[in-house]
């Protein structure tokens, strides 16, 4: 099957963006659920230290992606999607039978409440690349490799967490050291979390951007990407003025970001 988009065709690529609204909205269903637990219920069932499960934003997503799949025991298929003729098409249909899909035990050399945390870290950083078009984890790598703290903070308000990786610690202590009271009135500001600008409705533009560049799309024409976000995927307004400017700024900006 010819595919217009690298690994996708038009077809596979608007079906997949389709899937994201459900997909965020059982994210913040779960953390609303988790937040709302009674803390005796809650306790009952996660009473370990989990407290360093932010560490997992140290690794790449990718691989903080597999060590979720491996504790949920769900390995096997993904290799089969994998190594299917069209695992693109692969993990679509997993996504159209989602609901028949049986459940089974978590693998065994994992925890229940560590299994818990690493599926809750996993949603905080599928929706930090809604909000961000990256995840917690490529917003921690530039933080190390270029010392930005605008990238630490945003890792903050998508999990307050962060703050205890080893990563936001470096700088943590330099500006307790340095006594940059600028620094820690921005760190307040990002531990109430995002804010309804952060969520604005550009969540589906910042995946189609995000899935572009991860298929490795470097450069296209800017009638045909137009086309492609308003007409083809239904992510940008039509008939907006500047749309087709504001469109490659997102995608220029988008291709500057070395990882998922």
């Amino acid at each position: 099957m010819e595919k217009e988009y690298g690994k996708l065709t038009a077809d596979q690529f608007h079906e997949l963006l389709q899937f994201l609204p459900e997909l965020l909205s059982m994210l913040r269903g779960m953390n609303a659920h988790l937040a709302s637990t009674p803390a005796a219920k809650f306790d009952s069932v996660m009473p370990g230290d989990y407290g360093l499960y932010s560490n997992v934003y140290e690794l790449s997503f990718i691989d903080h992606l597999s060590l979720v799949t491996v504790a949920l025991n769900r390995h096997e298929e993904v290799h089969d999607m994998a190594t299917s003729h069209d695992p693109q098409e692969a993990v679509l249909e997993l996504i159209r039978k989602r609901d028949d899909v049986e459940d089974k035990p978590h693998h065994p050399e994992f925890d229940k409440e560590v299994v818990m945390v690493l599926v809750y870290s996993l949603g905080r950083t599928i929706q930090s690349m809604a909000t961000y078009g990256r995840s917690i984890s490529s917003l921690l790598q530039d933080v190390r490799e270029n010392n930005n703290q605008d990238s630490l903070l945003k890792a903050i308000r998508m999990d307050r967490a962060v703050i205890g990786c080893p990563t936001a610690m470096t700088l943590i202590a330099r500006a307790q050291i340095r006594d940059n009271k600028a620094f820690f009135k921005n760190l307040r500001s990002a531990l109430a979390g995002p804010g309804n600008k952060q969520q604005a409705g550009l969540d589906l533009l910042r995946y189609a951007m995000l899935i572009l560049r991860e298929i490795g799309i470097k450069d296209i024409p800017e009638a045909e990407l137009e086309a492609l976000i308003v007409d083809k995927l239904g992510v940008y307004p039509k008939n907006q003025p500047n749309a087709r400017k504001n469109i490659r700024a997102h995608y220029q900006w988008s291709r500057k970001l070395p990882t998922i």
